[in-house]
Protein backbone atom coordinates (compact mmCIF):
# COMPACT_ATOMS: atom_id res chain seq x y z
CA UNK A 1 0.00 0.00 0.00
CA UNK A 2 1.45 3.35 -0.98
CA UNK A 3 1.84 6.22 1.47
CA UNK A 4 -1.08 8.23 0.10
CA UNK A 5 -3.48 5.29 0.45
CA UNK A 6 -2.25 4.54 3.98
CA UNK A 7 -2.72 8.17 5.00
CA UNK A 8 -6.24 8.19 3.58
CA UNK A 9 -7.06 4.96 5.42
CA UNK A 10 -5.86 6.46 8.70
CA UNK A 11 -8.03 9.53 8.12
CA UNK A 12 -11.08 7.34 7.49
CA UNK A 13 -10.39 5.33 10.65
CA UNK A 14 -10.00 8.54 12.66
CA UNK A 15 -13.29 9.85 11.27
CA UNK A 16 -15.03 6.56 12.11
CA UNK A 17 -13.72 6.73 15.71
CA UNK A 18 -14.92 10.33 16.03
CA UNK A 19 -18.33 9.34 14.66
CA UNK A 20 -18.69 6.51 17.19
CA UNK A 21 -17.77 8.86 20.05
CA UNK A 22 -20.20 11.49 18.75
CA UNK A 23 -23.03 8.95 18.44
CA UNK A 24 -22.46 7.90 22.05
CA UNK A 25 -22.53 11.53 23.18
CA UNK A 26 -25.63 12.32 21.13
CA UNK A 27 -27.49 9.32 22.53
CA UNK A 28 -27.19 10.99 25.96
CA UNK A 29 -28.50 14.38 24.80
CA UNK A 30 -32.20 15.09 25.02
CA UNK A 31 -34.60 17.22 23.03
CA UNK A 32 -38.03 18.38 24.10
CA UNK A 33 -40.95 19.17 21.81
CA UNK A 34 -44.58 20.04 22.43
CA UNK A 35 -47.88 20.06 20.60
CA UNK A 36 -51.28 21.52 21.38
CA UNK A 37 -49.73 24.67 22.79
CA UNK A 38 -47.74 22.65 25.30
CA UNK A 39 -50.54 20.28 26.26
CA UNK A 40 -48.43 17.32 25.16
CA UNK A 41 -44.71 17.35 25.78
CA UNK A 42 -42.20 14.68 24.89
CA UNK A 43 -38.51 14.25 25.49
CA UNK A 44 -36.36 12.10 23.20
CA UNK A 45 -32.69 11.28 23.14
CA UNK A 46 -30.31 11.83 20.27
CA UNK A 47 -30.52 8.07 19.93
CA UNK A 48 -34.17 8.57 18.97
CA UNK A 49 -35.62 6.98 22.09
CA UNK A 50 -38.71 8.42 23.72
CA UNK A 51 -37.72 9.19 27.30
CA UNK A 52 -40.73 11.11 28.60
CA UNK A 53 -44.28 11.79 27.52
CA UNK A 54 -46.19 14.35 29.57
CA UNK A 55 -49.89 14.97 28.95
CA UNK A 56 -51.72 17.90 30.50
CA UNK A 57 -54.47 16.30 32.66
CA UNK A 58 -57.04 18.72 31.25
CA UNK A 59 -56.80 16.87 27.94
CA UNK A 60 -58.03 13.72 29.64
CA UNK A 61 -61.11 15.53 30.93
CA UNK A 62 -62.15 16.40 27.39
CA UNK A 63 -62.62 12.73 26.46
CA UNK A 64 -61.47 13.44 22.91
CA UNK A 65 -59.25 10.42 22.34
CA UNK A 66 -58.64 11.18 18.67
CA UNK A 67 -57.39 14.69 19.45
CA UNK A 68 -55.11 13.34 22.18
CA UNK A 69 -53.72 10.70 19.83
CA UNK A 70 -53.06 13.35 17.16
CA UNK A 71 -51.28 15.60 19.66
CA UNK A 72 -49.10 12.74 20.89
CA UNK A 73 -48.20 11.70 17.35
CA UNK A 74 -47.40 15.30 16.41
CA UNK A 75 -45.15 15.83 19.45
CA UNK A 76 -43.30 12.52 19.01
CA UNK A 77 -42.81 12.99 15.26
CA UNK A 78 -41.48 16.51 15.77
CA UNK A 79 -39.10 15.24 18.45
CA UNK A 80 -37.81 12.48 16.18
CA UNK A 81 -37.26 14.96 13.34
CA UNK A 82 -35.41 17.29 15.71
CA UNK A 83 -33.25 14.42 16.99
CA UNK A 84 -32.40 13.34 13.46
CA UNK A 85 -31.50 16.91 12.49
CA UNK A 86 -29.30 17.26 15.57
CA UNK A 87 -27.48 14.02 14.78
CA UNK A 88 -27.04 14.92 11.10
CA UNK A 89 -25.78 18.41 11.95
CA UNK A 90 -23.25 17.11 14.47
CA UNK A 91 -22.07 14.26 12.24
CA UNK A 92 -21.79 16.70 9.34
CA UNK A 93 -19.17 18.56 11.35
CA UNK A 94 -17.10 15.38 11.51
CA UNK A 95 -17.59 14.25 7.93
CA UNK A 96 -16.99 17.74 6.61
CA UNK A 97 -20.11 17.69 4.49
CA UNK A 98 -19.03 14.64 2.51
CA UNK A 99 -22.67 14.11 1.64
CA UNK A 100 -22.94 10.60 2.98
CA UNK A 101 -26.29 8.92 2.30
CA UNK A 102 -28.86 8.80 5.12
CA UNK A 103 -28.22 5.94 7.51
CA UNK A 104 -24.47 5.99 6.94
CA UNK A 105 -23.94 7.99 10.12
Amino acid sequence: MNGKMGKMLKQVQKMQNEMVKMQEELSKRTLETTSGGGAVRCVVTGGRELQELIIDPSLLEENDVEMLQDLIIAAVNEAMRAAEKMVNDEMGKITGGMGLPPGMI
